[in-house]
């Protein structure tokens, strides 16, 4: 991995994305062809034991895998030689009714489903410390700033009942394209399930209750749709970290002073200027922000593919899905990080109001309170 990826992304992250994991979760989907191939007796329990049990990554030569997989073209053309050798006499039965890019592909699920989950407990962090804020600074008086200028009066309070809100509707539009993106991929060599044929249902339904994913009503090797949307909701989640980011930075800013992110034991220095206290947190999620729609864009050409099986689309999304997966850990991470210890400097938002006119009164109360309701 390189450095600059390590920096800007969660070890957690990198744990369920990292090479050895993710031969892993190839590993676990052989494991679960293997029982569904049990369920409807095509092949011995104990060759599906016996299997399980090899289907272990710590046994493997990642390195020599990832060369040979460039060879082949595919990773696991390789990787399926390692595991029939590794389940000795019962390797004849290793990857039976399936082909690479189901394994690959429902390796993705797996470990995008990990993933998922950690970003929603970033997202958890992040609303349950703008809530704390709402709350507190119901009536801390802000001056509002609109195209980056002084505007009229509003609360603290309210520009975080903002945050919440966009807070929770990317979790929801996480959980709802998660539901349709994550799902077992099965179609076998070339989306008709012939190594299966005469017990199709049985198996893909075998096959999903081992992996724990639905099962669709057809294969979807080219039909990358809802992953793609899936990646949307990921990309303006990002946005979303972001924003707040950009808020706390402006509000940082000397000038202003209205905002600190939460200290740590080397955070914010400066190598050339030690009077700096730099906002590192919120400029990482605005880092992930820049990258990611990039991501998204590349996810969104490799979307067309040709036929039964593409010829370089559905390869690139292999490197592409992990980049965007890190980019959401760092930004999230982040912004999870600066949100329950971001200190307010309730004088100087009041200084800055002397800037104002007067106004009338605005509706910020009524606004919070819907917003806490909802």
């Amino acid at each position: 991995m390189l450095l600059a990826e390590h920096m800007a992304s969660t070890a957690a992250m990198r744990g369920v994305f990292s090479a050895r994991a993710s031969v892993q979760a190839m590993l676990d989907v052989e494991a679960a062809l293997a029982a569904a191939g049990a369920a409807c007796a095509r092949l011995p329990a104990e060759a599906a034991a016996a299997i399980k049990s090899a289907c272990t990554a710590d046994a493997v030569d990642i390195d020599h895998l990832a060369d040979a997989g460039a060879l082949a073209g595919t990773i696991v053309v390789p990787l399926v030689k390692w595991l029939k050798a590794a389940a000795g006499p019962h390797g004849t039965h290793v990857h039976l009714g399936g082909t690479s890019q189901d394994v690959i592909d429902n390796a993705l699920m797996l470990q995008l489903r990990a993933g998922l989950a950690l970003l929603d407990a970033d997202l958890a962090t992040m609303s349950q410390a703008a809530t704390a804020l709402t709350i507190a600074h119901a009536d801390t008086k802000l001056t509002a700033r609109t195209l980056l200028q002084a505007a009229l009066p509003t609360s603290f309070g309210l520009k975080t009942a903002y945050w919440r809100a966009a807070i929770e509707d990317s979790r929801a539009a996480l959980t709802r394209a998660a539901a349709e993106a994550i799902r077992l991929q099965c179609g076998g060599a070339a989306g008709t399930l012939d190594a299966v044929a005469d017990q199709a249902e049985p198996f893909m339904a075998a096959f999903g209750a081992a992996l724990n994913l639905p099962v669709p009503v057809l294969p979807w090797q080219t039909s990358r749709a809802p992953l793609l949307r899936l990646a949307a909701a990921i990309t303006g989640t990002i946005g979303v970290a972001a924003k707040i980011g950009t808020d706390i930075a402006l509000m940082m800013q000397t000038e202003v002073e209205e905002l600190t992110e939460p200290a740590a034991p080397g955070r914010g220095t400066s190598s050339a200027m030690a009077h700096k206290r730099n906002p590192t947190l919120s400029i990482a999620a605005r880092a992930a922000a820049t990258r990611a729609p990039g991501l998204l864009a590349a996810l969104a050409t490799a979307q067309v593919q040709e036929h039964e099986r593409a010829a370089g689309a559905w390869q690139a999304e292999a490197a592409i899905w992990p980049a965007l997966m890190l980019c959401a850990s760092g930004a999230l991470a982040a912004i999870a990080e600066a949100l329950p210890g971001l200190i307010v400097n309730d004088a100087a938002m009041a200084k800055n109001l002397a800037n104002l006119p007067e106004a009338p009164p605005g509706a910020a109360a009524t606004l919070i309170r819907r917003a806490l309701e909802s």
